[in-house]
């Protein structure tokens, strides 16, 4: 398999295991901290309220999943694509969009935002150094 198709289905990969997990411990979190009774999702001024009334501990619980999700997305990714570097970044940049997009739809405090941006670039980079993308010196 030549490297750019390997790359390609490293992404692809990495991208399903990373979203999978977000879900499932978004779904987990959301039968431990269950959104107050009478919030209309698709109304922003409830999700809003909603969200405020929730504990900090649920949107930490959400953080701890999306950095657990992008580690291990980039950790496949590079682990796949061998010796390719640029897969397990593309996995984090994508995910990273989704978090931004996520996070503009539905909205979340200052503190949410500041700590789910700084959370890509790390995961991204811990990731790959696991799954043996070589880091380069400089110099």
């Amino acid at each position: 398999m030549s490297p750019t198709v390997r790359g390609i289905v490293a992404v692809l990969l990495g991208l399903l295991v990373a979203f999978a997990i977000t879900l499932a411990v978004e779904a987990v979190n959301a039968r431990v901290y269950p959104m107050p009774p009478g919030t209309d999702l698709a109304d922003p001024v409830s999700v809003k309220a909603a969200f405020a009334s929730l504990p900090p501990a649920a949107l930490a619980i959400v953080l701890v999943g999306w950095f657990v999700s992008a580690l291990t997305g980039a950790w496949l990714a590079a682990h796949l694509a061998k010796p390719a570097g640029w897969p397990p970044l593309t996995v984090g940049v994508l995910l990273f969009a989704a978090a931004v997009g996520n996070m503009l739809m539905i909205p979340h405090p200052v503190w949410f935002w500041i700590i789910g941006v700084a959370i890509y670039p790390v995961a991204t980079w811990l990731g790959a150094r696991l799954g043996g993308t070589p880091v380069k010196a400089r110099g």
